[in-house]
């Protein structure tokens, strides 16, 4: 969890801000594992709220789509977002909240981000090669001595005509 007491300035005045320094990890963003969380967070009192800003670097267990191993992937965070004070009514537009003792809980906030964060088909490297279709050697590791022109065997009947 990454909690942060702001219990000073919720009765501050707007324009008021703290700089947080942030060097965890590992860490569980409740349903992500990210190795570590640094990086500088900027809060700033405004009319209605607590306005966080800042930049968090982190790193991703992931597995490659194509060649299927594990590997870590490195992402950034761009934090910016109003978190509402307590008491404050519940709105759309402000989904996170300062609790009622003060704490602000930037967790949430991160693993939002962080689910982001992870492309659709994450790969170990640009250029991986992938998994043979036939034998499953991996590629990048091994070649294999399969046979590479596959034909459909629904077509393997036209070849006898050429």
């Amino acid at each position: 969890m990454v909690r942060f007491d702001v219990s000073s300035f919720i009765k501050a005045q707007p324009g008021t801000s703290l700089t947080l320094n942030l060097n965890v990890g590992p860490e569980c963003l409740i349903d992500l594992e990210v190795n570590f969380l640094r990086g500088t967070v900027r809060v700033t009192r405004v009319q209605g709220g607590l306005l966080v800003q800042g930049t968090v670097e982190s790193q991703l267990a992931q597995e490659c789509v194509r060649c299927l191993e594990p590997f870590e992937l490195p992402i950034t965070l761009e934090l910016e977002e109003t978190f509402r004070l307590p008491g404050a009514g519940r709105k759309l537009e402000t989904p996170f909240a300062v609790t009622k003792g003060g704490w602000l809980d930037l967790t949430p906030l991160l693993r939002e981000q962080g689910w982001l964060a992870v492309p659709i088909k994450p790969l170990c490297t640009p250029d991986c090669k992938g998994l043979c279709p036939q034998c499953g050697a991996n590629l990048n590791l091994e070649s294999c001595a399969c046979e590479k022109v596959h034909i459909d065997p629904r077509l393997a009947a036209l070849k006898k005509l050429l």
